[in-house]
């Protein structure tokens, strides 16, 4: 085999290995039942463990069929993690029906109960104001509707700092805490009182993952 050969098998190689192998969590709702409540499964809770904060399974609409999470005016509906350092990339994909009203929110935490609960990225989705809010760093865009949109936080622990993306076009930057921890403690998906919109396609990715497949890597891998 030349060094050719050997380059495009290793290319090859790498590139279907390297997504499985940098995703730590991810969920898109298509193993749970249609119409049941997500609490309970999958690692979901409603807000402190309490199912009347439910998200349903749905299929009214789906980034990747055949299911998606319906956020009802009720839900707060939390997944849990425990990551303390490095680079994160948390996406999720929402869809907003024209004639949405009220507040949603997509909220990621440095704490999360049982210890105390501490906010670190808290994004309004006001449908009667059409806007899009990052309410830490004060930072406002006009909502997406009718179509599946992009949303995605890129977090560094080790500098304290987080950028938000909506619709893949940058929004702000802020710290990822001020009065908490350096983790990355849950991620809530919360209505409050809204009516019904749509999450599907979540991950969390570890930043730093892809950092080994460079040219550097693959010229060491052929010697």
């Amino acid at each position: 085999m030349n060094k050719i050969t050997r380059l495009m098998t290793v290319c090859a190689a790498l590139l279907l290995i390297v997504p499985a192998a940098s995703a730590d969590w991810a969920d898109n709702f298509d193993s749970y039942a249609l119409g049941s409540g997500l609490h309970g499964q999958g690692g979901w809770e409603g807000w402190e463990g309490d199912p009347a904060w439910d998200a349903i399974v749905t299929d009214v609409q789906a980034y990747t069929a055949p299911h998606s999470l319906a956020c009802i005016p009720t839900t707060d509906i939390v997944q849990g993690f425990a990551e303390t350092s490095g680079e994160w990339i948390m996406t999720g994909y929402m869809y907003i029906p024209t004639g949405s009203t009220g507040e949603q929110y997509f909220i990621m935490l440095n704490s999360y109960w049982p210890n105390t609960n501490d906010w670190s990225i808290q994004v309004l989705f006001d449908s009667d104001a059409g806007t899009v809010t990052d309410t830490m760093a004060s930072a406002i865009t006009t909502i997406i509707y009718d179509t599946w949109v992009q949303v995605r936080v890129e977090i560094n622990l080790d500098v304290n700092v987080y950028d938000f993306f909506y619709n893949e076009v940058f929004l702000a930057s802020f710290a990822w805490q001020t009065t908490g921890v350096n983790e990355i403690a849950a991620l809530d998906i919360f209505s409050n009182g809204g009516s019904t919109i749509y999450w599907d396609d979540f991950t969390l990715v570890s930043g730093g993952a892809l950092q080994q497949t460079t040219w550097g890597h693959i010229k060491t891998l052929m010697q």
